[in-house]
């Protein structure tokens, strides 16, 4: 769960296109109910270690002990991306020889990763879709479409 948080939480980052244009809010709901907030600009870096997530805000580097994270998300102006709450409709899970995907805009591009953040495959689909992934081979992967993430394993 730590290193799929880690994955998701760079993939956000790399994928927001406001991330790297303007400042944008990194919060993390800490496991005692608070939460921090830090302002990340273009030159903000996040990183991790066994037990640490780490990151450099623009001018500060924070690290805080993944056993102290509940949730983490960014906030960018007029857009949300919560990593919690912005999974893709994916089934089945586990999946064969194929995935299919509901509710996708049209010509929408879904990407797939392997759970050490190298992309697999690219497909462009649109609204219910079905992904040919009889080529990949077995163990766990991460989907994303727009800011949209889930993961899903192959069997």
């Amino acid at each position: 769960m730590k290193r799929f948080l880690i994955i998701v939480l760079l993939s956000v980052g790399f994928f927001c296109t406001s991330f790297a244009q303007n400042e944008v809010i990194f919060s993390i709901v800490k496991t005692d109910g608070s939460t921090v907030n830090y302002e990340m600009n273009k030159d903000a870096r996040i990183y991790y270690s066994d037990t640490q997530l780490m990151f450099y805000n623009g001018s500060e580097t924070v690290s805080i002990n993944f056993s102290e994270i509940r949730k983490a998300f960014f906030t960018a102006p007029q857009d949300v991306n919560e990593v919690e709450n912005q999974q893709l409709s994916i089934y089945p899970n586990p999946a064969k020889d194929v995935l299919r995907i509901n509710n996708l805009s049209d010509n929408q591009e879904v990407s797939i990763y392997s759970i050490n953040g190298a992309i697999i495959k690219k497909v462009v689909v649109s609204g219910d879709s079905e992904i040919n992934i009889s080529d990949l081979r077995s163990g766990m992967y991460i989907v994303s479409a727009g800011n949209m993430f889930s993961k899903f394993i192959k069997m």
